[in-house]
């Protein structure tokens, strides 16, 4: 992704951030309409919820550091607004990543733990 790119600037990466939260939004109000059985919607649920907060937090830190990079009072009051939205959104991230993970069902079947990769696990640290 460009995002990861060292060379992208921080409004490349705030607007492919902002994409993200399109993207997940329509997500999320994509998969209240699909009847999922036996506890897996709920947990489709909470993953796609998760990762829509993940990046409206994404989406704000970077608008932060965009305002940063202004020395006037007025950009200084907004990225300090945008550094607390950004500040809550990781925080309700990481209530759903915990919900997520804690959530049943647990396990594919009745003998193996469904494991997620590493990068989706991360964030709950």
């Amino acid at each position: 992704m460009s995002a990861s790119r060292p060379k992208a600037t921080l409004a490349v990466k705030r607007s492919l951030a902002c994409e993200m939260v399109k993207c997940w939004q329509q997500a999320h109000e994509s998969i209240a309409d699909i009847p999922l059985l036996d506890g897996w919607g709920e947990k489709h649920r909470l993953f796609v919820k998760w990762k829509h907060m993940e990046a409206k937090a994404a989406a704000y830190y970077y608008h932060v550091l965009i305002l940063d990079e202004s020395n006037t009072e007025k950009s200084q009051r907004a990225a300090v607004a945008a550094l607390q939205s950004a500040e809550e959104s990781l925080r309700e991230s990481r209530a759903v990543c915990e919900a997520f993970h804690s959530a049943s069902p647990c396990r594919v079947d009745g003998e193996h733990e469904m494991v997620l990769p590493l990068q989706e696990r991360e964030p709950c640290k």
